[in-house]
């Protein structure tokens, strides 16, 4: 009978490295007649996003948008300025030859400079780095079957991402805000941080619903007793979408990861004269990508009774499907003013920067730096930003990591809540939230190729022979060695199981 062998394509998906894109920040800005003069600048916050891509020919194309927030204080007020211009640019990136797909487009922030050019003139250098992580797709063959020359083989089952189907779609989010009768008019919007929450999705019909809110804190001046203030909001819109993921299955494992990238706060004035209402308009990016997992059986190992074999064989990288994880770590600091007593807080908020991640002795350790920020008012009556850095670290365990598998990992901060300790000093609790998955990833080897030598076929002169077995010694590897079959061995010997649980004498039947 002459040898025939199956074979099987397995897909795989390798992480083919970062792509890092400098994108450098330059604004020369000149006050509008309706802002007062600048007297003492605050801060410069600038908030980068990525608001589209697209893929064609191994070519990324995006657009970056950077908000540029400045703070300042004019003089003989205590009305804290706020004004705010986006840049956008335009940016392409060479990707890596073969089937490449986008994990994951990250803007940070490397630092900001703003300084006072005059009392009417702002100047902001700094830059943004794009962070571009990119997988690699291909197809690996292996024998899965060999049929003819007795030939004895060993498998082993895998379980592999056989199929990846991922799109992007953007939600628009109209709605207006209102203050309530209660609260002060509004000035102008100081900050504003948007989160999506209590995401949820389902399978219908065939198609992906995503569910969730969107949460929008806002701080804006105001004029309260005769004097500068500031005053915080929390506001919910809710949203829904249907998103078409082509040929998805109810069996399929779903990610979906909804991030915001824009945010745009317009007021409308009342028959006063009174700004009491937002007009929202916000945009919200929502990334599914849904994984088939498929199972194979593939031949580890192979040889024939009746011939000397040639076997080829080939490492396999295999990935399964994310395992979710969703992580919780409370962190405590200090902030202290050392030239004024401070008479109240209006708000306090926490940005993470220099996140990584790792595996180490069986554990997920992220870690990363949090800038801590608390808007305080002196006994003066002027505002005044603290801001402090400490580092974090949090190691929580998973089971069955390995070096090689691949994490994907955000944070953000949540419940910022203080309380003034002394006369200049807050403490800030904040509630980290560390989310992600992790994609178990095994090399393991396996056949691609078998040849027998039939010119010189095994010439065995007896039908039975000792051998004198080790403990936990493998009764493929004494067959193999002899000439036999797994099968016979255990047969003749009345044994149950593949490994041997102690030295004993063993009879060896030949078969041809």
């Amino acid at each position: 009978m002459e040898l025939r062998t199956n074979r099987t394509a397995i897909s795989a998906a390798e992480p083919s490295g970062s792509i890092m894109q400098e994108q450098s920040l330059e604004l020369d800005y000149v006050l509008p007649d309706y802002y007062p003069d600048v007297c003492k600048l605050i801060k410069c916050f600038v908030t980068p996003s990525v608001i589209s891509e697209s893929v064609s020919d191994n070519r990324l194309s995006y657009e970056l948008a950077a908000e540029i927030r400045i703070l300042y204080c004019s003089e003989n007020s205590h009305v804290l300025q706020c004004v705010t211009q986006t840049l956008h640019f335009s940016r392409t990136a060479e990707l890596p030859s073969g089937t490449v797909s986008i994990q994951e487009i990250q803007p940070v922030i490397d630092y900001v400079n703003c300084r006072a050019v005059s009392r009417r003139r702002l100047d902001v250098r700094g830059a943004v780095t794009v962070r571009i992580r990119t997988c690699t797709e291909h197809q690996q063959e292996a024998l899965s079957d060999i049929f003819g020359k007795n030939m004895q083989i060993q498998k082993k089952p895998f379980r592999y991402q056989a199929k990846r189907m991922h799109h992007i779609s953007h939600i628009i989010l109209s709605e207006e805000l209102e203050l309530g009768s209660t609260k002060p008019p509004l000035l102008q919007v100081v900050r504003c941080e948007t989160v999506p929450v209590e995401q949820s999705y389902k399978l219908i019909s065939g198609k992906l619903m995503v569910q969730g809110s969107l949460q929008i804190q806002i701080l804006y001046a105001c004029e309260k007793d005769g004097d500068g203030s500031l005053e915080p909001m929390s506001f919910r819109i809710p949203y829904s979408q249907m998103t078409e993921l082509e040929n998805i299955e109810d069996q399929d494992e779903i990610q979906v990861i909804c991030s915001a990238v824009s945010c745009d706060l317009k007021p409308v004035t009342d028959e006063n004269g009174d700004i009491r209402v937002l007009r929202c308009e916000a945009e919200l990016r929502v990334s599914c990508t849904a994984f088939r997992i498929a199972s194979e059986s593939l031949v580890c190992d192979a040889f024939s009774t009746e011939y000397p074999c040639t076997v080829r064989s080939t490492k396999l990288l295999t990935s399964g499907a994310p395992v979710p994880f969703s992580e919780m770590l409370v962190c405590s600091t200090k902030l202290a003013c050392s030239d004024s007593e401070l008479d109240c807080v209006y708000d306090a908020w926490c940005d993470i920067k220099n996140l990584t991640t790792v595996i180490e002795n069986s554990e997920i350790c992220i870690s990363g730096m949090l800038c801590c920020y608390v808007l305080v008012r002196e006994n003066s009556g002027m505002p005044r930003l603290l801001e402090k850095e400490e580092s974090f670290e949090h190691r929580f365990p998973m089971q069955n990591l390995s070096p090689a598998d691949r994490i994907e990992a955000r944070a953000c901060a949540e419940n910022c809540s203080y309380t003034l300790s002394g006369a200049s000093e807050v403490s800030l609790k904040t509630e980290l939230r560390m989310e992600g998955s992790v994609t178990h990833c095994t090399e393991t080897e396996v056949l691609s190729d078998i040849s027998v030598q039939e010119d010189e076929k095994f010439q065995e002169h007896y039908a039975l022979k000792l051998y004198f077995g080790k403990a936990q010694e493998s009764v493929w590897e004494i067959a193999k060695r002899c000439h036999t079959s797994v099968d016979a061995i255990l047969e003749e010997n009345d044994l149950t199981q593949e490994q041997l649980s102690e030295n004993q004498m063993l009879l060896i039947p030949i078969i041809s």
